[in-house]
């Protein structure tokens, strides 16, 4: 496929293994951290696939864990 976009894709990688893991472990969490840092598009990925997970109900909301 050749519209695939790399950011969404890695942005999801992350968010599947928070939830699977329960949290990060600390050079885990450096690592998204500089992933997140390294450009604007990442953020964006990121926060558009975590809220992806949370309205399919993969996510606890705030307060709920």
């Amino acid at each position: 496929m050749a519209d695939r976009d790399p950011a969404w894709e890695q942005a999801m990688d992350w968010v599947m293994r928070e939830h699977e893991q329960g949290a990060l472990d600390a050079s885990d969490q450096r690592t998204l951290h500089d992933w997140l840092a390294a450009a604007p598009a990442h953020q964006k990925a990121y926060q558009e696939a975590r809220r992806v997970w949370l309205l399919t109900g993969m996510l606890p909301g705030e307060g709920e864990v």
